[in-house]
């Protein structure tokens, strides 16, 4: 039983063993391939990591070509961008080289002039510096000095934008007022300011506003410490109305006679000594209109006389016009001129930043980025700029041709402004400040008729402007000097005007008085007094007048008939000088009759000004009290103010 049941256990474990046998061979024979397979694996990944090296290393290698690649193509752009960046300052830097030896030979002759200009022109009004110009340039071509044949002053010692800047603070704008504004600032005396109308003044203290400016004055408490203040911090100081003689104090000072101790300088005021700061500015300010100093102060200060000009006033008066009738005109001028002045002061700076940069990367200017941002900054902003200019250029056209509308009006402003101000030779009592005359012309824009259309409005602001500035100084003169204020007002207006001329205005002051009778034809008749012909040989000097000495000689009786009259201005002239306007016909009354002059001027008057003229001024008492202040006091006689 036991082999039978092992037969048939056999019988079916005998093939399972056979089978084992032929699996095993079988899995032999695939683990041997599996192995080799597992080793081509290996030497194939091995080559394949290889070949991936080598891949990245040429890519690595492509990169680095690439990135210089792209360097040599940014110096590249850079260096195109430079040449073209440069090539528009290429003309203009190659003009400025070949002009450079020019005027390094003509330097030495136009120094000379601009510091003559500085140290001695001050004090002197717009035709003697002028004529001193012209007197030192005749002696530097006969002494041969080198020298540019049209040196201009005000180009040479500052610029444009400066210009601009100075009269957004308030200096005036004509040429007399920027000059005096390049003496107070460059030359190397401390300036002392001739300044009645305080124009000056206060120029300078909006300019030194944002500079700690410290104002004061010789009399102040505080003086001493104000001074010893500014000269030690650096700060500017303005000392304001000083008369025609300085405190002892300031002799250092002016002098800048410094003391040096150990490595700093110090300077002594009064018995003190006190730190001298470098940055420290001083002013003085007059209100005097012709002090008489001593040499030693013009040789220890810069005088300068600022004085407002004619031309310099009508500018001033033409701005209170404009802002007061278009005062959107005047804001958009002052606009524009900051942004003109702005925009010039940018290119400037832009220039001389370019220049700083290429002149400090030497040879490394196409690595340089700097230089290339400034450059492309410059160029659009330069850009912008003239754009700007362009722009601003034709806005201020328009508005000029808009403000100069109103100039009539600042013209008569200023006529009468220095007519009243010529009053106090005629009586020192009779001086007029231009605050207070400021007052008079705003109070003519405000108080006289409305109108829109433009002329009208402008004729108004002129006749009230004339009686208001008549009346307002009528009641401040004594009664025989206010014929004489609107006789000159009527001479100054019609001059202005070119109604009349110069040459027959100085007829009607001197006559024949400055003749030689022996030099003239002789006297036709007895009864011409020898004055009378002087008179009308003067007289004949002028157009109108060229044939009366021939017709007064071959017409006697109607002349002597015309002369013997009470009142000959009422009659007739004779030979057809009838026909002559008033102003004509009193140089004629004042040649033959000075005692009819003033009936004739009066006339005149009417005829240029208006009846109202004619007639004395009645004070009004009520307007009197209207035009008073809580500060101002209102004094008067029996005549007028004493």
């Amino acid at each position: 039983m036991a082999m039978a049941k092992y037969f048939e256990v056999n019988k079916e474990v005998l093939p399972l063993k056979a089978n084992l046998a032929v699996q095993e061979a079988k899995y032999q024979k695939a683990s041997s391939d599996l192995e080799e397979a597992e080793e081509l694996l290996q030497q194939k990944e091995l080559e394949l990591s290889e070949v991936q090296k080598t891949l990245e290393e040429a890519v690595s290698k492509k990169d680095a070509v690439l990135e210089e690649a792209k360097k040599c193509q940014d110096k590249m752009d850079a260096a195109t961008a430079l040449i073209g960046g440069l090539a528009g300052e290429k003309i203009r830097w190659t003009e400025q080289i070949a002009s450079f030896k020019s005027e390094t030979d003509r330097l030495v002759g136009d120094v000379i002039l601009l510091t003559a200009f500085l140290s001695y022109t001050g004090p002197f009004n717009q035709e003697f510096r002028s004529d001193l110009q012209n007197l030192w340039m005749r002696q530097i071509f006969e002494k041969m000095i080198p020298i540019s044949a049209n040196v201009n002053i005000i180009e040479n010692l500052t610029d444009r934008s400066q210009i601009g800047e100075w009269n957004i603070q308030g200096l005036p704008t004509d040429e007399l007022s920027v000059q005096n504004g390049i003496i107070a600032t460059k030359a190397m005396r401390f300036p002392l300011l001739i300044d009645p109308q305080s124009q000056g003044k206060v120029w300078i203290k909006n300019k030194e506003k944002q500079n700690h400016l410290i104002v004061t004055a010789l009399n102040h408490k505080y003086f001493r410490n104000h001074l010893e203040d500014s000269i030690s911090m650096g700060f500017p100081i303005i000392i304001e109305d000083v008369g025609e003689e300085l405190d002892p104090c300031l002799d250092n000072l002016l002098d800048r006679n410094l003391l040096k101790v150990g490595t700093q300088y110090k300077i002594k005021i009064g018995d003190k000594e006190v730190d001298w700061n470098a940055g420290f500015r001083c002013y003085i300010t007059t209100k005097l209109p012709n002090p008489a100093y001593t040499p030693e102060i013009f040789a220890r200060t810069s005088i300068i006389d600022f004085t407002v000009t004619m031309r310099g006033l009508e500018d001033q008066l033409l701005g209170r016009v404009i802002l007061a009738e278009r005062k959107e005109l005047e804001d958009e001028r002052v606009q524009l001129v900051e942004t003109v002045t702005g925009n010039m002061k940018k290119m400037k700076e832009l220039e001389s930043n370019l220049l700083h940069k290429l002149s400090t990367t030497q040879g490394s200017l196409l690595d340089d980025v700097t230089v290339i941002d400034v450059l492309n900054t410059s160029k659009n902003t330069a850009f912008e700029v003239k754009e700007k200019i362009e722009i601003a250029k034709v806005t201020e056209a328009k508005i000029n041709a808009a403000r100069e509308e109103y100039r009539s009006v600042a013209t008569r402003g200023s006529v009468l402004y220095f007519l009243v101000c010529s009053m106090a030779i005629v009586n020192n009592m009779y001086q007029t400040s231009l605050v207070q005359f400021l007052e008079r012309f705003d109070a003519s824009m405000h108080n006289s008729a409305k109108t829109h259309i433009t002329q009208k409005r402008i004729r108004r602001i002129i006749n009230y402007l004339t009686f208001e500035v008549y009346r307002y100084k009528s009641r401040g003169l004594y009664e025989k000097d206010k014929f004489l204020l609107v006789l000159l007002m009527a001479l100054s207006i019609d001059n202005q005007m070119e109604l009349i001329t110069f040459d027959e205005f100085q007829t009607f002051i001197k006559g024949g008085a400055a003749l030689n009778l022996n030099d003239c034809p002789p006297v036709p008749f007895r009864w011409v007094t020898d004055e009378t012909w002087l008179n009308l040989v003067q007289l004949s000097n002028l157009s109108p007048f060229v044939h009366i000495l021939t017709k007064v000689s071959g017409n006697e009786r109607p002349w002597f008939t015309w002369y013997k009259k009470d009142a000959p201005e009422n009659e007739i002239i004779p030979d057809g000088y009838h026909t002559l306007d008033p102003f004509r016909k009193m140089l004629l009354v004042r040649s033959w009759c000075m005692d009819r002059t003033i009936a004739q001027s009066r006339k005149y008057i009417a005829h240029s000004l208006g009846d109202r003229f004619a007639e004395p001024v009645v004070l009004n008492l009520e307007e009197l009290l209207s035009e008073s202040r809580e500060l101002m006091p209102v004094c008067g006689g029996a005549e007028g103010p004493k």
